[in-house]
């Protein structure tokens, strides 16, 4: 059975604002508007992938920039520092689900 949660946007996270799309036990959806530039942090737990639907910017992974525009997808595996420079709209899949106690700033 599939479920759709939407929450209105305007809630901030550590890459930009978040709109919750699907969330379980097991994986989270968001959509995430970027406008500028995001704090640094990494997750001990979550592996997280970003798919870029619009706009352009850079994904710094461990220090080191990638470009990204619409199509990419990132792959950012458990304790990889990173931060989102830009401004684009992306989908942000975390497994497990995203949990803020799980995002250390750097």
């Amino acid at each position: 059975m599939w479920t759709l949660t939407v929450s209105a946007e305007g809630e901030r996270g550590p890459c930009g604002r978040v709109r919750e799309l699907y969330s379980n036990d097991k994986v989270s959806v968001a959509e995430v508007s970027v406008r500028g530039e995001g704090e640094e942090h990494y997750h001990r737990r979550t592996f997280e992938v970003y798919y870029v639907i619009d706009g352009r910017g850079k994904v710094v992974l461990n220090g080191r920039p990638v470009d990204v525009g619409p199509g990419d997808v990132v792959a950012i595996e458990p304790g990889t520092r990173h931060k989102v420079i830009g401004n684009l709209r992306m989908l942000v899949v975390c497994i497990p689900p995203f949990d803020p106690e799980d995002v250390y700033r750097v």
